[in-house]
């Protein structure tokens, strides 16, 4: 073997220790950063040459390409544990809002509302002549009424800001499958260069996972190495150089929960019509099962709670005479429907403009009668919700329990996924993390083996200088 071969081994030590140094500084400059997978030189021996008629002597090393250590298994277990988690944290910031509305601690509720108007009744019944009385009962009504304004308005504000918040999120998804289309197509032409792109694999991977955040997605490798994203129960996002685009439009309220003029969700790729009853898991997920059923379910309770007070107090006021022996007077405004009648929910002008029309007497002329006021206090503890099974409070009480559930539910299920996502960046760490003690104790040794091999060099110069020197004495 020559001397110049020997300086090939040495100088393909240096050029390996080199870039492996390389390779761990850019490791350790990256450690911080999320999702960043470690990476390796992977090296190989060159092929040896004959020395003599047996021996074969080596010439030094390879660099094969940069190895990003990374388990794809892993990663398809992170991206659903993040879609979980971010379906139940979205849920838990609706649900949260929500309980808040119904918290009656510090201040007067409707549920107590609602009982202080039936004792302003039984007031009335045992002085119905009594004016302070009289204007004591319209003023808790009002008070329950303005209540149930209070209830409906804050909840469609909560739907209200579920509708911004989609609107904002269908941005995000189109940024994020504009950026996954554009990394497949500069990976597929780094790789067809010979290079590897592992940065811009990690960069792909947490535009994927950041993607799968928002709806149940499923992810596979096309024969180039692509990712093909495609949205469960609707089709194709990221396919190759393509990518489907998501808007909001507003629309008529359907028969699944959708109020109207709220948002629905489309895609470019329908032409069908919306998809937002096919989206499931995830943030948009969350919204739209809040929006469309949790808060629906609330606010026709509300309505159906709303429809039945102003019934069964009509009924029974209708039939009572006021101070000037008149019946036939409602105390509540007849409502048209059940449809929003929590936001249509009023005392009637005759109650509104004189206390005198209430009614608390069976008979005209009676000034000490009771009967009716007695009637309409004792409707508070007649079954009149749920075709006969349950009483006004206990409904009331039955909508705050059930908010309160859910949300105790969907926060212990989301404490225990976030259990589970930070077991899983622990597993991920431990594969792709970077170590910066193992970095640098690698540093260490690669600028051992640099030194070395160009002392390999070196002592192939000084060789070198002493044949040429011998043939000049020659």
């Amino acid at each position: 073997m020559g001397l110049p071969n020997v300086m090939h081994t040495g100088r393909s030590g240096m050029v390996a220790a080199k870039a492996s140094i390389a390779t761990a500084g850019h490791n350790v400059a990256n450690a911080n950063v999320d999702g960043y997978s470690r990476q390796r030189v992977e090296q190989a021996n060159d092929t040896p040459r004959p020395v003599g008629s047996k021996a074969l002597v080596g010439t030094g090393t390879l660099i094969n390409g940069v190895k990003r250590i990374n388990d794809e298994y892993v990663e398809k277990q992170l991206r659903n544990s993040g879609r979980d988690l971010s379906h139940m944290e979205e849920k838990d910031m609706v649900l949260k809002q929500t309980e808040d509305i119904f918290n009656e601690m510090g201040g007067e509720g409707l549920n107590r509302l609602m009982s202080k108007f039936f004792n302003e009744f039984r007031k009335l019944g045992n002085e119905p002549d009594n004016e302070a009385i009289r204007q004591a009962v319209r003023e808790s009504s009002q008070a329950m009424v303005n209540d149930f304004h209070r209830l409906r308005n804050e909840v469609e504000e909560v739907r209200r800001h579920i509708d911004q918040r989609l609107e904002g999120y269908t941005k995000e998804i189109n940024a994020l499958g504009e950026e996954i289309k554009e990394l497949n197509i500069k990976i597929k032409m780094m790789e067809l260069s010979g290079a590897d792109a592992n940065d811009l694999q990690d960069k792909r991977d947490r535009a994927l996972k950041n993607l799968a955040t928002y709806m149940d997605l499923s992810m596979h490798k096309d024969k180039d190495g692509a990712f093909i994203v495609d949205v469960r129960g609707i089709g194709p996002f990221v396919a190759g150089p393509s990518v489907e685009r998501f808007s909001v439009f507003r629309s008529k309220a359907d028969d699944q929960g959708k109020p109207e003029a709220a948002y629905d969700v489309k895609t470019t790729s329908t032409v069908g019509g919306p998809v937002t009853h096919q989206i499931q898991g995830g943030k948009l997920g969350a919204l739209l099962q809040t929006r469309d059923q949790t808060l629906s379910t609330i606010l026709n309770r509300l309505d159906e709670l709303a429809t039945n007070m102003t019934e069964a107090v009509n009924s029974i006021h209708v039939q009572g005479y006021n101070r000037d022996g008149r019946n036939g007077i409602n105390f509540f405004k007849p409502l048209q429907g059940t449809e929003r009648a929590a936001a249509f929910f009023d005392l009637s002008d005759d109650i509104k403009t004189n206390v005198s029309n209430i009614a608390s007497a069976a008979q005209p002329d009676s000034p000490g009668d009771n009967r009716i006021a007695i009637a309409i206090s004792g409707l508070q503890n007649m079954r009149l919700m749920n075709n006969g099974k349950t009483t006004v409070d206990d409904f009331f009480n039955s909508i705050v329990s059930d908010v309160g559930v859910a949300t105790n539910r969907n926060r212990a299920n989301m404490n225990q996924q976030k259990d589970i996502q930070n077991q899983l960046v622990k597993m991920r760490d431990q594969i792709s993390g970077v170590s910066i003690d193992e970095e640098t104790a690698n540093i260490m040794q690669f600028q051992h083996t640099f030194d070395a091999s160009a002392k390999v060099i070196q002592v192939a110069d000084e060789m070198l200088k002493t044949v040429l020197e011998l043939k000049r004495m020659g």
